[in-house]
């Protein structure tokens, strides 16, 4: 009955530790979806700039 113990204990650690994987990588693609948008905007701005100067 121990040795389940520690199987289950070690399988909940597992799912702890991808969980905190997930997490960070799901915080990574947010803040780079937020980066796109602003580099995108940044871009139409430029191009606005440009167009308007000709």
């Amino acid at each position: 009955m121990e040795e389940l113990q520690k199987v289950i204990k070690s399988i909940c650690d597992d799912f702890v530790d991808i969980n905190a994987i997930l997490a960070a990588r799901s915080r990574e693609l947010d803040r780079r979806e937020l980066f796109d948008k602003e580099i995108d905007t940044e871009i139409n701005n430029l191009k606005q700039n440009r167009h308007e100067n000709k």
